[in-house]
């Protein structure tokens, strides 16, 4: 068994973050690609049973796309979608996918990929690695824009993931991101997540225990 996670950037010119786990939980090694056909050759290279990726990866009902010059309009009585909805009622903060969303590109970009890699046949899931973090290490952690919170995650990371130990001197917020999306899509595979949402606008796995 072998999951990846992505921690996707919002286009090429910066590179995202992988992060692969197998069967055993353990973080096997990172990597990190910019253009697709850079991902899709360490697809083929290594196979895994679960694609994860750290972005939004389907559109609210009723919107085609997020352009406000267009005439589509959601049908939802609500923000974004339903699974956004839903983390918010659970306390967990997120952006809303909309025409007024400040990740457009990522959006974008993972709605993308997301369609091209399951026509390919893979798996693949969304994660918001935050809602992993709040999961598996309380609401207590430090918020991100706080010099503890990388702290905190180099410490407590490691024993979550055995492997991450490796890559303690060099973990950003990229990397432990692409490493919490791996995460999800391991708990995902032993049948240890849950997923809110409505399947037609995709919907976001976290884990189901809390640790």
């Amino acid at each position: 068994m072998l999951c990846l996670g992505i921690d996707l950037s919002s286009s090429s010119k910066r590179a995202s973050t992988l992060a692969f786990i197998n069967g055993g939980g353990r973080l096997d090694q990172m990597d990190a690609f910019k253009e697709y056909q850079e991902l899709l050759s360490v697809l083929d290279s290594y196979r895994p049973d679960v694609v994860a990726i750290g972005a939004p990866l389907g559109l609210p009902l009723g919107l085609d796309c997020l352009e406000e010059d267009c005439p589509c309009t959601p049908v939802n009585n609500h923000k974004g979608r339903k699974g956004e909805v839903e983390l918010a009622r659970m306390g967990i903060g997120c952006f809303y996918t909309g025409k007024r969303s400040i990740i457009k590109n990522q959006i974008y970009r993972g709605v993308k990929f997301r369609k091209d890699l399951t026509q390919r046949g893979y798996e693949v899931i969304e994660v918001y690695p935050y809602a992993t973090k709040i999961k598996v290490f309380g609401d207590g952690i430090p918020p991100k824009s706080r010099p503890e919170s990388l702290v905190h995650l180099r410490e407590h990371l490691p024993k979550l993931v055995p492997g991450t130990e490796c890559y303690a001197d060099e973990l950003n917020h990229d990397k432990c991101d692409a490493v919490l999306t791996a995460y999800t899509g391991y708990l995902h595979l032993r049948g240890e997540t849950d997923t809110l949402g409505i399947p037609e606008e995709w919907m976001i796995s976290i884990p189901r225990l809390q640790r």
